[in-house]
């Protein structure tokens, strides 16, 4: 969880924890928006801890390998529920709809932009900048408008998560692109000049679908 919260550009590591009493005797020093909470603790559960600090104003995401805890963790007035392994993906959906609640952090990579580590920096992206993304072995590479190739070493999984719903599409395990700038179709592939999207059949009928009206789809005689 320490290494989620380090990645993700919005939230700002405050402090972690083994047990309920660090944690409630550092909070009461140095309050914080958002606790990623275990239920199983050594002597308080995560739920007598949520009683607790219920004064300090903080949101909580709880996270815990046993799925019946899911009902009590509502009842607590938790924002979320996490289950164990808890995936990147995951994780940044929670903190997304937490910063959305909590609305005084900066703009979520939900809305019109996107935050990736490239090589020793954390870098920006426009999605309207965005042609098309492609899974690369450990790598995601963001391919723009402007002819560049941005390299973040990151899954294509966690990256969608991250990316508006609105503007993007998958096509292939291993491509998502910017749905507005689909101008041609041949047959199973998306042509961007030279360039060649395959469209997997799993994702074909879902993005004609979404298709802008009067796409050009072509096909050879």
């Amino acid at each position: 969880m320490r290494s989620y919260v380090e990645r993700t550009p919005f939230l700002t590591l405050a402090g972690s924890f083994s047990n309920a009493l660090d944690a409630l005797t550092a909070m009461k020093t140095q309050p914080v928006d958002l606790l990623f909470l275990d239920i199983q603790m050594p002597e308080w559960t995560g739920l007598q801890l949520a009683l607790l600090i219920d004064a300090f104003k903080t949101k909580i995401i709880f996270t815990t390998a046993f799925d019946h805890y899911a009902l009590d963790g509502f009842k607590a007035d938790a924002l979320d529920y996490l289950l164990k392994p808890v995936s990147y993906a995951d994780f940044l959906k929670a903190a997304q709809k937490a910063q959305r609640y909590i609305g005084n952090a900066p703009a979520a990579p939900q809305e019109q932009s996107l935050m990736v580590r490239t090589g020793y920096q954390w870098r920006k992206i426009n999605c309207a900048d965005i042609l098309y993304l492609e899974a690369m072995r450990d790598y995601v590479a963001i391919y723009t408008d402007a002819g560049e190739k941005i390299l973040t070493l990151n899954t294509l999984q966690n990256i969608a998560a991250m990316l508006p719903n609105s503007l993007f599409v998958r096509t292939h395990r291993s491509f998502i692109v910017h749905l507005g700038k689909i101008q041609v179709m041949e047959r199973n592939t998306i042509l961007f000049g030279k360039t060649r999207i395959p469209v997997s059949n799993c994702y074909r009928k879902a993005l004609q679908s979404r298709l802008n009206p009067g796409i050009l789809e072509l096909t050879a005689i």
